[in-house]
Parts: C-alpha cells; sequence; structure tokens
C-alpha cells in the first residue's frame, strides 16, 4: 500500500525532477548550474499551488479575525461541555468548521511531497559526488566549508535557514504569533533534516528559499505585474545574448531552443491573457454544467492513466514475457505492470486532479479543453505514428543506434492530424460535448480489455518459465577426461580481436600462459549482432545470414536451433559427451527453452549463467545491486510517454539513450558479475572424472557487459575504478574487461595443467563479432555504412598437445570456420547433420557475405528469413586489413 502511494505521488515528480535535471545539465554541462535551475522550474511548476495557498490563508485569517469577537466572549462566559457545544453551534451558524483551519497550513502542506521527491532524487544521485561547485567542494556530501576544532561547519544550511527566516518575516508582518511560529518553526526544522545532507540538496533548497523570498518581496510591490514583465524581458534579452556568447559551445539545437524561448518570453502574458478571453467568451456549456466540464476532464485523465501505465507497458511486456519475467528479486512480470500502472495514475490522473480541485472554475475550464485533446493526440501518436525502432531491451533502451528524426511526409502528417484533433474537440464540445466523454469511455474500455488480454499471454509464457537457479556451493559441471580425447569451444561474446594483442603486451606472460594457442589475428565474423554472428560459428557456413536467407522452408528458429545443436549432434555420435552452457538464443527465446533439445536428450545442459552471482558476491565482500528491477520501473512509464508524444519530440524524451538518468558505475556491475563469476569459477566447475571423451561448449557475455576495472587485477570491487595501465586503451571499459577474462582463463589453463588434462584438451575461443571501438589498423570509408570494428572476429585456438608462445597466424579465417577446427582429425568429412554441407571450407570467397543491417528481434522467429536491404551486405577477402579486399556484396541496380 505504501508502496503504491509512494509511486501515485511521490515518483512522478521524482521522474519529472530527473527530466529536467539531465536537460539542463546536457545545456550547461554543469551539475551546479543543473541543481539551481532544476530550483526554477520547481518554483515556476509549484507557484500557483502556492498563489492558491495564499488565497485559502488570507481567507482563513479574515475568518478568523470575524469570528474572534464571538469565539472570545464565548470562551470567557462558558467552559468545559457547555463551551464546546456553544461554540460548534457558533461555527455552524457562520458556516465554518474547525478543520478548515488547516488551510492556514496548505502551504507547508504542499511542500512534502516535493521535499520527499527532491530529497530521494538529490541526495542518492552518484552523478553529485565528487562534483565542485563555486566554493563546494562536494555536491555529494555535506559541504564542510570550515572547520572548528575536530567539527565540521556547513555554511550551505544555515544560509538556506536564514534565507527562509528572512522570507517569513517578510512575508508574516502583520499576522498572527501563531502562523509566525509556524514558520520560523518549519525552518528550524529544514536545518536538522538538511544539515548533514548533500550540499546539492541543499544548494536546491536553498534556492528554492530565495526564490521564495523573491515572490514574498514581489507580494509587497506595488505594481507587482509591472515589475515582473520588466524582469521577463530582462531575462529574455540576456537568454537571446547568452546563444552567442557563454552557450555557444552548447548543442545547436539547444540553442535554438533557447533562442526560440527567449523571442517568446515577453509575448506569453499577451498570448496568456488572449486565451483566457477566449475562454471566458466561449464553450458556455462548461460554465453551466459542472458535471459535464468534470466528467471531461476526468475521463480524459483516465484514459491518459490507462494508455501509458496500462496498454502500453503490457504490449511490450507481452511481445517478450521472458525478459521481465524473474528479473533481480522479482518473480512475476506483473509487479512491473503495476507499477507503471500508479506512476501512471499520478502523472495523469492524482496530481491533475489536485490542480482541478483546487483552481478556479476557468482553470477547470481549461483543464476540460485540455485534456481531451492531451488524450487523443496521445492515442494517435501511439497507434497511428508509433514508429519503427528495433528491439528493445529488458530496461526500454533501443538495441539500434536511433536518430529519431521523422520524413517530413510523417511530420507533415502528423501536424495535420493533431490540428484535426483540436479542431474536432473543440467544435464537439460546443455542440454536442457529451461525445466527447462517450468516446473516452469506450477508448477506455478498449485499452482495459486489450491490456488484460496482454496481461493472459504474459502470465501464460510465465507460467512456462522455470526460476533461474541459485547456487549457494559449487559442484563440477564440466567433466573431462584425462585419457580420452577434449574439445572446449568458449563463444566469448564481443571479444575484440584489435584488443587481443594489446592484452598481451600489457602482460607479457599471457603469451606463455595461452600455451600451444595460435591467434587467427586476419578473422572476421558475418555481422554485427549476435543474432547474426552467432549461427555460423555453431554451424558452418550453411548458416551464415546469406545461406540462412536462402531456405525459405524452415523457420528463422528452426534454423537457429539446428545451428545451436549441430556441434553436440557431430560429437555425440563420435562418442563424447556433450555438455552446453548459456548458449546464446536458446529456442530463439521462445519458452520452455528446453522444447529444442526435445530429441536430443544425450545434451546437458549446465545453467551457469548468473547461478553463481551470489556467492561470488558473498566471497568478494561486494553489496550486490538490483539493477535491472529499477531500471525498468524507472523507464516503463517513459517509454510509454515516448509512444504518446508526436515523433519529432521522441529524441527529447529518450534523450541519452537512459531515460534521463545519471547511470553509475553500479548499475553495470550485476550484470558484468553474471557473467563474469561463471569464467572465474571455471576451475571449481570443472573435473577430470569423465570416462568418456568429452565436448564443452559455451557461451560466455562477460566482454559484451564491460565495466571499467582497476588495473592491475581487473577484479571488481564494487566502486568506481581509479587506477589504470599504461596502454592506450587503459580506460576503455572494453579493454579492462579483456583483461579479467584473460586472467580466468589465464587461471583455468594453469588448473587443467595441474590436473592432467591440458595437452589432450582442444581449446577454441572464438567471438561472434567486434565492437564500435575505432582502431587505426581497420579504417573505414568515409561515408560508407560499413564500420570494419564491428565485424572483426577474435579466434584463438589451441590444438591437441600443441605448445609453445602464442603464434600469429594471418590465415584468412572466419568464425564459421569453427566447426571444422572443432572436429578437425577426430570426425573425418565432418558435416552438418541438418544441411549436410561439409564444415571445411577451403575456398572462402563465395561465402563470406556479411550483413550489417541493425539488430533483430526474437520476434521474427517464425519468419524465414532476415530482413535486410541490399546495400547492407558486404564482402571481404584475403586480408581484411588492406581496404581494396572490402566490397558492397551486391552492385548498384542489382
Amino acid at each position: 500500500m505504501l508502496n503504491a502511494l509512494f509511486n501515485i505521488i511521490i515518483a512522478p515528480i521524482i521522474q519529472i525532477l530527473e527530466f529536467f535535471f539531465t536537460l539542463f545539465f546536457e545545456i550547461t554541462n554543469n551539475h551546479g548550474l543543473a541543481v539551481i535551475g532544476l530550483s526554477i522550474v520547481v518554483t515556476l511548476c509549484t507557484l500557483p499551488l502556492y498563489m492558491v495557498a495564499e488565497q485559502w490563508q488570507e481567507k482563513e485569517r479574515e475568518i478568523q479575525e470575524n469570528l474572534k469577537p464571538g469565539t472570545k466572549r464565548i470562551k470567557k462566559f462558558f467552559k468545559g461541555d457547555e463551551q464546546y457545544m456553544i461554540l460548534t453551534t457558533f461555527y455552524k451558524q457562520n458556516h465554518y468548521h474547525p478543520l478548515m483551519a488547516l488551510r492556514s497550513s496548505f502551504s507547508l502542506l504542499i511542500q512534502i511531497p516535493f521535499f520527499i521527491a527532491a530529497y530521494t532524487f538529490l541526495s542518492h544521485l552518484e552523478a553529485l559526488k565528487g562534483v565542485s561547485f563555486l566554493f563546494i567542494k562536494d555536491f555529494g556530501n555535506p559541504d564542510a566549508t570550515f572547520k572548528i576544532g575536530s567539527f565540521y561547519i556547513n555554511v550551505l544550511p544555515i544560509a538556506m535557514t536564514l534565507i527562509n527566516c528572512i522570507s517569513g518575516a517578510l512575508y508574516s508582518k502583520g499576522h498572527g504569533i501563531n502562523e509566525k511560529i509556524q514558520i520560523f518553526g518549519c525552518a528550524a526544522v529544514f536545518l536538522l533534516l538538511l544539515y548533514n545532507s548533500p550540499a546539492g540538496l541543499v544548494v536546491y533548497w536553498t534556492m528554492n528559499n530565495i526564490f521564495s523570498l523573491v515572490k514574498n518581496i514581489f507580494y509587497k510591490l506595488k505594481n507587482p505585474k509591472k515589475v515582473l514583465y520588466t524582469i521577463l524581458c530582462i531575462t529574455a534579452f540576456l537568454l537571446f545574448i547568452s546563444t552567442a556568447t557563454i552557450l555557444r559551445k552548447i548543442k545547436v539545437e539547444f540553442r535554438i531552443l533557447v533562442a526560440v524561448f527567449a523571442f517568446c518570453l515577453p509575448v506569453i502574458p499577451f498570448i496568456v491573457k488572449k486565451v483566457s478571453d477566449i475562454l471566458e467568451r466561449k464553450f458556455s456549456v462548461l460554465d453551466e454544467n459542472k458535471k459535464l466540464r468534470f466528467s471531461l476532464f476526468i475521463l480524459s485523465a483516465i484514459l491518459l492513466a490507462f494508455l501509458a501505465g496500462f496498454q502500453i507497458p503490457s504490449t511490450l511486456m507481452e511481445s517478450e514475457p521472458e525478459q521481465y519475467c524473474y528479473v533481480d528479486n522479482y518473480n512475476s512480470p506483473f509487479v512491473f505492470l503495476f507499477n507503471t500502472f500508479f506512476q501512471a495514475a499520478g502523472l495523469f490522473l492524482f496530481w491533475p486532479t489536485c490542480f482541478y480541485a483546487l483552481f478556479s472554475s476557468k482553470i477547470k475550464k481549461s483543464f476540460s479543453l485540455i485534456f481531451p485533446i492531451l488524450a487523443f493526440v496521445a492515442l494517435l501518436n501511439t497507434f497511428a505514428f508509433s514508429g519503427s525502432y528495433g528491439p528493445i531491451l529488458p530496461e526500454c533502451i533501443f538495441m539500434q543506434p536511433q536518430l529519431f528524426k521523422p520524413t517530413l511526409v510523417s511530420f507533415l502528417l502528423n501536424i495535420v492530424a493533431i490540428a484535426g484533433i483540436i479542431a474536432a474537440v473543440f467544435i464537439i464540445i460546443k455542440k454536442q460535448t457529451k461525445i466527447i466523454s462517450y468516446c473516452a469511455t469506450i477508448v477506455v474500455a478498449a485499452l482495459f480489455m486489450n491490456s488484460f488480454a496482454n496481461c493472459i499471454k504474459i502470465n501464460k509464457e510465465f507460467k512456462k518459465m522455470q526460476p533461474p537457479s541459485i547456487k549457494t556451493e559449487i559442484e563440477p559441471v564440466y567433466h573431462l577426461s584425462k585419457t580420452g580425447k577434449n574439445v572446449i569451444v568458449i563463444m566469448q561474446d564481443r571479444l575484440f580481436m584489435p584488443f587481443v594483442e594489446q592484452c598481451f603486451e600489457e602482460k607479457p606472460i599471457f603469451r606463455q600462459k595461452f600455451d600451444g594457442f595460435t591467434f587467427y589475428k586476419n578473422a572476421i565474423s558475418f555481422g554485427r549482432y549476435t543474432m547474426i554472428g552467432t549461427p555460423g560459428i555453431f554451424g558452418g557456413y550453411s548458416f551464415t545470414p546469406y545461406e540462412i536467407n536462402q531456405r525459405s522452408d524452415e523457420t528463422l528458429q528452426e534454423k537457429h536451433n539446428q545451428a545451436l545443436l549441430t556441434l553436440p549432434v557431430v560429437f555425440h555420435e563420435a562418442g563424447f559427451s556433450t555438455t552446453v552452457s548459456g548458449l546464446p538464443y536458446e529456442n530463439y527465446l521462445e519458452y520452455p527453452i528446453e522444447n529444442m533439445y526435445k530429441g536430443y536428450e544425450y545434451v546437458k545442459r549446465a545453467e551457469t549463467r548468473g547461478a553463481y552471482s551470489d556467492l561470488w558476491y558473498q566471497q568478494h565482500g561486494i553489496q550486490k545491486v538490483q539493477f535491472l528491477a529499477k531500471d525498468i520501473k524507472r523507464n516503463f512509464i517513459w517509454f510509454s510517454i515516448f509512444k504518446m508524444v508526436s515523433p519529432v519530440f521522441r529524441r527529447t524524451v529518450y534523450h541519452n539513450k537512459y531515460w534521463t538518468s545519471f547511470d553509475s558505475y553500479n548499475d553495470g556491475l550485476p550484470r558484468f558479475v553474471d557473467n563474469y563469476s561463471e569464467l572465474d569459477y571455471l576451475p571449481q566447475l570443472t573435473d577430470a572424472t569423465s570416462t568418456e571423451n568429452s565436448f564443452i561448449m559455451i557461451d560466455n557475455e562477460t566482454v559484451h557487459e564491460s565495466i571499467l576495472l582497476d588495473y592491475p587485477d581487473y577484479i571488481p570491487t564494487g566502486k568506481e575504478a581509479t587506477r589504470f595501465g599504461p596502454g592506450k586503451y587503459a580506460k576503455h571499459d572494453h579493454f579492462t574487461t579483456m583483461m579479467a577474462v584473460f586472467n580466468t582463463y589465464e587461471k583455468f589453463f594453469d588448473y587443467l595443467k595441474s590436473i592432467g588434462v591440458y595437452d589432450n584438451t582442444r581449446i577454441i575461443i572464438v567471438s561472434d563479432h567486434g565492437t564500435t571501438v575505432q582502431v587505426p589498423e581497420l579504417k573505414n570509408e568515409s561515408g560508407s555504412k560499413l564500420k570494419k570494428q564491428n565485424v572483426v572476429a577474435t579466434l584463438l585456438v589451441k590444438d591437441f598437445y600443441a605448445h609453445g608462445p602464442v603464434k600469429e597466424d594471418m590465415t584468412f579465417m572466419t568464425n564459421a570456420d569453427t566447426p571444422y577446427l572443432a572436429t578437425k582429425d577426430i570426425v573425418a568429412g565432418a558435416k552438418n547433420p541438418f544441411t549436410g554441407f561439409p564444415f571445411l571450407v577451403e575456398d572462402k570467397a563465395p561465402f563470406v557475405k556479411i550483413q550489417i543491417a541493425q539488430a533483430q528481434s526474437t520476434r521474427i522467429r517464425k519468419q524465414t528469413s532476415f530482413p535486410v536491404p541490399k546495400d547492407e551486405w558486404f564482402t571481404v577477402h584475403d586480408n581484411i586489413f588492406v581496404k581494396e579486399n572490402w566490397a558492397p556484396l551486391f552492385s548498384d541496380g542489382q
């Protein structure tokens, strides 16, 4: 119940604070100015509430002053119950109730939710830690401006309290003693609450008090409106000048936005007056029928709440429900849906209803006009201008890079459609007002039914899933043979080939520890994403993306599953025991995953990813961070707003791809540890007890979930990295993570040697694709879609009984050579059991067809091919470091 109330009342304010803080930081690139800007926005947004509070307080003072002689006489001549009864009668005769006295405390009450939201947001904001501003050394800690003896004195809270007291004294001049006690008592409470708070939070509240002081000064002026308009004009002039001076280094779009705002600022009062006059003259039906006016507002607000909190998130969850099941310490996915619904109810229903109830009939009329327009425009954008942005991660981050630039036709259509909605709403409200209410009711019912159907589908998939395996102790799951042959294939997701040499240079002992390995430096993948680059690794050349697209008699899901099963089937038929772990996109993520292994029960599945994370945290003394659930809870409502706004504004809502969040180091740690722990525990997970030849196939994503780690150990500590090595990529998270991975390999290889199985074990380490890091050895052509660094592959191979420092081999290779390298000299003439195509391909040229298309979603599992435009296919031959060897696969006109 408390969590629901928090999401309804406080969470929407926190979301707004996050949005504006991030926006101001991007504009100014200064945390201190961002906090001040945030304070200005909150002050302006709450100013109407304070104006209402002031009116109520003034009314309460007048009533108390008028009742004072009567209450004084009653209290003088009557005592006890008799006094109570006569006072009650006296109040009733004057249409007054003692509870109405609470109106005088309204200005204090409205501060509470905003204070809680600001405290929750700013006191835990990682971005403020270590940031200095003016005389403040660290925004993330108390200011500790000077020291007396062993005590630090925090000046900011004291200054805040003085300003608060001055403002309160000015405001309460001529008021009763009770009101003054309330004001100064409140100032004392805030001093106690905020004295040891982070300086960023105190600066925010100090600025609030300064603005409150300015507001109270305005109340004492003879012509406050003229003064305010003069200040508006001066502010507009300064803002306009600043776009060419102090703001010249910020992004052009923000400078244009500031200039447009500065230009509009002086005319805003006139626009407001004109609109007010129109409202006064038109739509008289809304003045005459208060119930109809309220129904227009409330039904539209409910529609917005259902759309943002139920329809959009349930549709997203229904598309891939497995992403939202068993997240962190939550089992059911519906916790995220309820969380979003409560936030949407707060943002679109609770707070607007509070404003509606507090303000005058003119404002109520505005709400009853604006909210139907907002509701139907949101419906239009959600369903008619939804946009196609590709697959999305659970935390609502798009996997594909986005520009969010709608076409001119789309933009114009959207503008025309919105104008049509506005015109239609105005006309209908003037002539047939009830039609809007009926339409809103029907739409709400439709949204509820559709969302409920989505929930049924989500629950159906949820019931198919098994809870993740959490281990409290480590038992071997990989069993090698001391006397037979062992083959280990490790697909290390995103292991970046150009960084391999950098790792060897920083730690030369790796060249010895990777005993017998050959580094095939001249190697390529077939795509820049796992879904494309993976099938060839496990299934060979008949499962490269181009060849997959040629076979139209099977679905992508079936072909992907065949690729994953290829080597287990071949090695099983060769008399090997087979074990797989964490294979990518098993069953194309359709649950239950185990369905793809029906008929292949001899394939043992070891569930290791994330299974040992809790144990790893415990053994290393690090507090586990529940990051994914937190991000989903925060970002779902933003995704809904993203869908509801016009396409031209979606870039602003999506913001910096983190939906206004300032991610901290710890946000990436859990994903990293889920994968790193299974590599770190490889020695404990492996034994030499197998009586058969053994084949083991592992997919690990540690490098994919890169974080910065401290030199030279490269072991996560739960804190932000501060020590870096001497190399040129020492401060790149991808490099430090690769060093951590190579350290685990070193430890694993030493262990294999200690138990006597290293010699009779073939080890292949291969990556599915590269990454976005630009490196000088792979220069890209200007204007080309192809980014070579995305499609390089790492290929490290140790054969049976091979010894010696790492050798470099410039033979042209692809990661689809993995099945041949794994089966060489074990299975003569090895072929793919599903296609009959041989693993050995001596002439690779006809098969090297690289796809650079965007990431695909597993929702296309029932399609038979990847949808890839012709201009996103490329080829390369012989040497990937010679730019002339790269070319588009299809020439113009084909």
